[in-house]
Formats: structure tokens, sequence, C-alpha cells
């Protein structure tokens, strides 16, 4: 009785669903006549499952008139319920479609080499694992090349992107910090304001100009200017330099969570953040939907945004 019961209630869920669609096509055509092309069934048909579904509620979904259908406000509920159904479910389906497309070849992705300990690493790792077939070439650098000439599928670039051709999506932001070491302190004073910064030897990093922006919840942005005597050509390499005590740096976070948990680093003015970096990904805009490369993005994206 119960499986009777279980089986009935089935087929009764299966044919609201399918009636469900039928009305939000009728919806989307204008027309009995148009949702008749559109799903190659009879006008009949149609017009059965709408008053099925009105039998069901009962209430009144379509006002129909010779020239144009309009929708009853319980239309309008049904059809917006509808619309986010069909949208949740087609969704569903591509994404599971697109799983089982096994990708293979080889794809080439730069990412610059602060990136080596960061979770972008460890999102492609995860990737890499989903895809075996797939050959992926990781090229980690601080040079910004030509992806086209350089024969690159996928960049991820740091800062602010210039004007291009390429497509890009933004991923994140790498959040910074503002440090220095003991060591340091025992030969320049403490900093207590933002002023403070600009009278203290800083390590440049050679991408970057000699120039911070910091936040203060209730003050606002200030902008430092500071002097320097040491240049480093790589955020880990200022990071290090930071740590030997040759001046204040600004890695990022994710680079010196051990060392201020082990006072190896001091964070400074801890109430002021620094600016962050957005992170990007971007590649050719030749590139297909279905592509290695769009996989790529996608995972991205949805593990970091």
């Amino acid at each position: 009785m119960n499986e009777y019961h279980c089986s009935k209630n089935l087929l009764n869920m299966i044919d609201e669903l399918k009636s469900i669609a039928i009305f939000s096509t009728v919806v989307e055509q204008g027309s009995f006549r148009g949702a008749a092309r559109a799903l190659n069934l009879s006008p009949s048909v149609i017009s059965y499952h709408i008053t099925l579904l009105e039998t069901k509620l009962d209430t009144a979904l379509l006002y129909r008139s010779t020239r144009k259908l309009s929708l009853t406000e319980q239309g309008q509920q049904l059809f917006k319920m509808s619309t986010n159904m069909l949208k949740t479910v087609e969704q569903g389906l591509s994404d599971i479609s697109a799983q089982q497309e096994a990708l293979s070849g080889r794809i080439t992705v730069s990412l610059p080499t602060v990136l080596i300990r960061s979770h972008y690493t460890r999102v492609l790792a995860d990737f890499c694992q989903q895809h075996s077939r797939l050959e992926v070439n990781f090229h980690f650098s601080d040079v910004y090349e030509n992806l086209i000439e350089k024969g690159i599928d996928i960049a991820i670039r740091l800062g602010d992107l210039p004007n291009s051709e390429l497509k890009s999506k933004k991923l994140g932001n790498i959040k910074r910090k503002l440090t220095c070491s003991p060591a340091f302190l025992t030969n320049n004073p403490l900093p207590k304001t933002p002023e403070d910064l600009e009278n203290l030897p800083w390590i440049k990093l050679s991408s970057l100009p000699n120039k911070r922006t910091i936040t203060h919840p209730e003050l606002g942005k200030q902008d430092i200017h500071f002097d320097y005597q040491v240049t480093a050509n790589s955020v880990e390499g200022m990071t290090q330099l930071c740590m030997e005590g040759l001046g204040i740096a600004t890695p990022a976070d994710f680079l010196v969570e051990q060392a201020l948990r082990e006072k190896k680093l001091i964070e400074l003015l801890p109430n002021w953040q620094v600016t962050p970096i957005p992170a990007y990904a971007i590649w050719p805009n030749n590139i297909t939907k279905k592509s290695a490369t769009m996989a790529m993005v996608a995972h991205l994206a949805k593990a970091i945004t």
C-alpha cells in the first residue's frame, strides 16, 4: 500500500513538474501556440497542462484574450519560482556534463612567484588531480610575458590590468601586512603614526613605486612615501630581507602568518590596513568555452571568489 502511494505521488510530481515547465514556456513565448511550436506539442496539450496546474492550485494563473496573455499575481509568483527552478536544474545538468567531459591535451599556466605557497597553487593542484589526462605546464615568473608570443593559455596577474584585448576575470584580493623584524626596532623607533613610517627605511619591491596606501576604518586612507636603501625583485626576497632587519615591508599575509606567530616579524600599526592587490585570471580572447583554459578559469573562480 505504501509503495503504491509512493509511486502515485511520484507520478503526480512528474506531471506537475512537466506542467510547470510548459507554463514557463507559455509565459516566455507569450502564447499557447508559441509554446506549442517551441516544445513541438499541440496547442491542446499546452492548454491541458495549464488547466491541470490551475485546477491543482485552485487559482487562475493566466488572463487569456485574443491578443495576448497576462499573468495573475499567482501566475507571476509561479513563473518566478519556475524560472529559478529550471535554471537550477539546467545549471546542474550542465555542471555534471562538464565534469564528465575528460579534458586532455596540454595547457600552460603562468603565475607570479609570490603565489607559489598560496591557496592559488593548491586550487590549481586540485584541478590537475581532477583532470589526470590533462598535461599542465606551470610557469612561475615575475616577468609578465606576452601570452600569445609565449604560448601561455592562462595567467594569474596581480595589480591593476593594462588595457588589452585579453579576456580577464577578477579572482580576489591579496591582503598585505605592514611588517618589520624585532632586530629592525633595536636600531629604529617603533612607528606610532603613519607619518612616522615616512622617516624609517623600507625595502622597496622593484615592480612597485616607493609608495603605499594604508586605510584606517575611521580615519580613511593615507599615502606613505618612503625612502629605501635596499631593493628586491621578488616578494619572497623582500620578505626575507625584512626578517633580517633591513627595513619595513608589506608582504602578502599568507607569506608571513607563521613568522608573525613566532614573533620573527612584527605587524606595525595594526589598526591600519595596507591596500590589497587585486588578482586576475587572464587568457587570450579566442579561447572556446569548452576548452581546458575556460575549465581552469571556472575552477579558480569557484574556489577563490
